[in-house]
This record gives C-alpha cells, structure tokens and sequence, in this order.
C-alpha cells in the first residue's frame, strides 16, 4: 500500500467514524446539502464544547472562576443541539445552537473589557448562519446577521448598567486577544472549508449528472429515431391528448396521413377531432370513447376522417388512456393507420358477391323461364304444324299458318329480349351527341310495336334542339322497350289511347318521361314489375324481360328510374340519366352527328 493509498483510507475512515459520532445510524438522508449542513452543525457543537472546556481551564490558569456560568450554560446548551441533530431534528439543533451561542457572546462581550475584543466570535457566527441554512431558508441567515450586528452596536456604543463590565487582568490583553483572534478564525476556516467541501461535492454530483443526462438523451434520442422509423414503416400516425388541458398533440406523420404539411393543422381539442369525423362515425366515435374513459373497455374502431382536400377516407383509430389515483382519466396515447384501400377493397368484394348472388339467381330464373319461354312456342307450332299436315282445308292450314307466325314472332321477341339483356352486360358505355327529339321520333317511326301501338296517338313533347350526351344503345333498348309497354298494355276499348313523351333538363342530367293512358299497374304489384321474369298482368303475352331489362340498364348508365301508376288510368315512368356534358372527363366516342340527326 503507498501512501497515497494510506492516506485515502485514512480519510476514508475517519469521515465514516465522523458520521457516525455526529450522525448515528441515520442513513436516510439523501440529499447531499441536508446530509453536509447536518455535519458542519455537530462539527460547530464539538467546537463549541471544547472552546468551553478551553476557556474554564483558562480561567481557571489565571484564577477566574466568575464565567464558569456561562461556560457551563454554553456547553449544556451544544449538548443538547448537538443530540437533537443527531436525533434528526436538524433545523431546531441550528436554531438552538446559533441563538445560545450568541446569547452568551453578547453576555461575555457585555462583561469583558471592550479592549478583550471577544466580540470578534461575533463574525464566524455569522458566516456560521449563513452556512447552515440553505437557499429557501437563507432570510435565517440575514436574521441571524442582523441581530448579532446590532448586538455588536449596542456594545460597542453603550454601556449596559445591569451587566458590569470585569476588570482585565495585568498582562493577559495580549494573549486573550490572540486566543480569541484564533478561535474566531478556526470556527471561519472550518466554515469555509465545509463550504469549498460542499461546493466541490454539489459540482462532482452536477457532473456526474449532467454525464448521466447526456447518457440519457442520447438513448432517448436513438430511442426516439427507432421509434420513429418503426412509426413511418407501419404507417401510423400518433397523437398524445392531455385530457386535463383538452389539448392533443399530432404527430408530423398523423397530419400526413389526412394530407397535411408538418407546419400545418395546429393542435386541436377533442371536439375539432369531431368536426373531422364523417357525420354518420360521430355518435359511434363519441360512445367507444366515453366507454373507454369511463370504464375502461377497448378503444379501437374504424371510422372515416375528412382529409386537407375533403375527401372521407377510411382510418384505424385506437388509443389507451391513463387515469390518475381518483379514476379520472387525465392522458390519451393512441394512433391511427390508414386503411382506406383495404376498405375499399372490402366494398367491392362486397359489390361483387352481391352482383354475383343476384347474377346467379337471375340465372336460374333464366334458365327456368327460358326454357318455358321457348319450348312453349315450338311446342305450339309443332301442333299447329300436325294440325296443318292432316287437314285438307285450305282456311284451317291459313289460319294455322297465321298462328304458327303468332307465335315465332312471340319467340323471337323474346331472343331479341335475351340478345339485350346480354348486351347490357358485355358491352362498355360508348357516349355519344343525341338530339333527343330526333332520337325518340326514329325509334317510334322505324320500328314495330304491333297494331295497337299504331292506333296510338303519340305526343312528343322534346324541343328540337335538346342534345345530350349518352349512350346511344342503352337509351334506344329502354325506350323501345318502354313504348312496346305502353303499346302492349294500352285500352283497346278506349278510342282515344295515347301515348305521350317527355325530355326535362335538369342540373347536370336529363329526364324523359313516358306517359300512356292504359290500364295501369295495381298498387301491390307496382315494388315487382323491374323483376327478371315478372308478369304483372294476367293478359300480358311478353317475356317479363322488358322492364327488368329498362331497369339495369338504367343503373347501368348511373340513373334512375320510378313508376306512377293508376290501376284503369295508366301509368308513367319517369327516367333520369346524366348528361355527359358535365362530366369531368367524358368518353365520348364521337361528336359527328349520328344518322337520325338527318331525318
């Protein structure tokens, strides 16, 4: 062991025995100024104790006995500071200590000659008090100084009659001036040495926390940037709501996620989060919340939030609050991930299985009905064609002829029904110009919808200038199909039988409305007439094909279409399509006049 060594444990050894003796056991102190000043104050009492005993055995080397008093009081006094800050009643032990203290200064100073110059112990007294107090307590301090100042003054310029002052004796002035320019300046070096001790402790613990805290913030911030590369490579957006201030802060990758800019879309309360919420997600957001913050349930639901350019998209929002001892919630966690294409994935899926469950329910009423449809007519024409075989009558084989006719007609209208429907399911939307007027006259002057529709009278109410943008296919298919209607299920009996059409303009669509005075559709049938198949009329001799046909292509086109019908009145179908005119980016096939513009 060298020296250096030796000398370590020395000090080592003797600041424990030192705390020990001053401090017992107490080894709940875990603040360095309290455990220091609790220190410097029994080193202060042990001082005290021996400047007493210094002082009766002096006396007593010259034979005065008369301040035995006050050295008794004194060091009683220092005992009893010196066990209640071992006892851990520290600022009652300064307290005690500093106020007996210069009690008895002030009685010695009183009672000495002025030339004594014990008055000097009135400065590490004060030094002493500044000491053992701390920052928030340092007006003790001031107290302490002022008061031991003005004792100082009132000693110095006045005499106090009930504290006679003692005769000095021959030729000891010198050497009680120098005992007690040595005490005073002990008690000032150990002061001052316990306040370097303190200072060069308070800076080592400063720095070794100031390496813990760069320590720290480096971890953190290597911390933080895993965080934040794991956030951007799951595409969450976090956001931390301090439920007390109603404030909630948004992270840069939240507000991204809804299209803004980091330096845009300013920290918000709950209820702006609200306004961004899709009016039919509000009261289903607000609910799951509350249940959450109340009692605690999970917070996660998917929900559409208003981006920066107003589009609703779909996001994941789920969170975890904390609550305070009382069970009032007072902080929110949580994040949202964006999943609107999946959810848009799902809508489609969902749009495909239900056009696939009504595709294939259509097809085995297709294939049901067809089979019916068709056989029904071949079968009659092969007994009219046994009828016609055996019989010699020319007037019977005629009229067997006219009824085979009958019913291939029957028959190939309903191929032509069957050629549409396919149509309307293979073949894309092709836009093109149509002048209405034009349009409607060449489909009801080129094409036959039987006898009956030709003892019509027609009224076409369509300007002659209204031009539209649609397809021309579809439109023709649903209003051929439309007129045969009004032609199939007109009164015979009544003489004046019309049939009227209509074209409206609207806003960014056109209506065509066909009007008829038939017999009508009774009231419970009206909800099953666009249906595959349906007949809704006993005397009806068509396919139930034509209106379920009007009706898809109609969605198919993006309109809509709805009956008014008076059973014995007639009835009035009401079209609306867009007009492709308005249409962001139309696909028009062509903008040349088409053939009936030249009629």
């Amino acid at each position: 062991m060298n020296r250096y060594e030796f000398l370590f444990m020395l000090n080592h050894d003797l600041e424990d025995f030192s705390q020990r003796l001053i401090l017992g056991d107490q080894h709940h102190i875990t603040s360095t100024g309290i455990y220091k000043r609790a220190m410097l104050t029994g080193y202060l009492c042990i001082m005290v104790v021996g400047i007493c005993l210094f002082y009766a055995l002096y006396d007593a080397y010259h034979g005065f006995y008369h301040d035995y008093l006050l050295y008794f009081t004194l060091f009683n006094f220092a005992i009893i500071a010196f066990l209640l800050n071992k006892s851990g009643r520290f600022e009652f032990a300064k307290i005690l200590l500093l106020t007996a203290t210069l009690l008895v200064i002030f009685l010695f100073s009183a009672t000495e000659p002025v030339g004594n110059s014990i008055y000097l112990n009135f400065f590490p007294l004060s030094v002493a008090a500044f000491a053992l107090f701390d920052y928030k307590a340092l007006y003790k301090g001031v107290i302490f100084t002022m008061i031991s100042f003005s004792l100082f003054l009132l000693l110095y310029f006045y005499e106090i009659p009930l504290l006679p002052r003692q005769a000095i004796a021959a030729g000891t002035e010198a050497s009680d001036f120098l005992i007690h320019f040595i005490i005073s300046l002990s008690a000032t070096v150990l002061i001052i040495i316990f306040l370097i001790k303190l200072n060069r402790t308070i800076e080592a613990n400063l720095l070794s926390k100031d390496k813990n805290l760069q320590i720290t913030a480096e971890e953190l911030k290597a911390s933080q940037q895993r965080f934040e590369m794991a956030i951007s490579g799951s595409n969450s957006g976090i956001y931390d709501w301090d439920i007390v201030r109603n404030a909630i802060y948004h992270a840069p990758r939240w507000k991204k996620l809804l299209g803004y800019e980091e330096d845009e879309l300013e920290d918000f309360d709950i209820n702006v989060f609200y306004e961004l919420v899709h009016p039919e997600d509000v009261e289903r957001a607000k609910s799951m919340l509350q249940n959450h913050l109340i009692n605690g349930t999970k917070y996660t639901i998917e929900l559409k939030l208003r981006t920066k350019s107003g589009e609703y998209q779909w996001f994941n929002d789920s969170g975890q609050a904390v609550w305070n001892d009382q069970g009032a919630p007072i902080r929110m966690v949580g994040s949202i991930v964006k999943i609107h294409e999946r959810k848009m994935a799902e809508e489609r899926i969902k749009k495909q299985n239900r056009m696939l469950e009504k595709t294939n329910l259509e097809l085995d009423n297709f294939v049901y009905s067809a089979s019916h449809d068709i056989r029904s007519p071949l079968t009659s024409v092969l007994g009219l064609i046994n009828i016609a075989s055996k019989s010699g009558d020319k007037k019977e084989i005629d009229h067997c002829l006219e009824l085979m006719k009958s019913r291939i007609n029957r028959l190939d209208d309903f191929i032509e029904d069957i050629l549409d429907f396919s149509r309307n399911l293979r073949l894309d939307k092709k836009y093109r110009e149509i002048n209405l007027y034009y349009f409607v006259d060449d489909i009801i002057k080129n094409h036959d919808f039987g006898d009956t529709f030709r003892k019509l009278r027609i009224k076409m109410s369509i300007p002659a200038d209204f031009e539209v943008i649609s397809d021309p296919l579809r439109l023709k298919i649903i209003l051929k199909n439309l007129f045969s209607n009004s032609s199939r299920f007109s009164n015979a009996r009544n003489e004046t039988a019309w049939m009227s059409v209509t074209a409206l303009r609207t806003e960014r669509s056109f209506q065509l409305i066909v009007k008829d005075n038939g017999e009508g559709i009774r009231d419970e049938l009206q909800d099953r007439i666009f249906e595959m198949f349906y007949r809704a009329s006993e005397n009806s001799k068509g396919s139930g094909l034509g209106l379920y046909i009007v009706n898809e292509m109609v969605n198919k086109l993006n309109g809509n279409i709805k009956v008014i019908s008076t059973y014995g009145v007639g009835s009035q179908f009401i079209i609306e399509l867009p007009d492709h005119r308005f249409a962001k980016k139309p696909m028009i096939c062509s903008l040349i006049k088409t053939p009936w513009h030249s009629r």
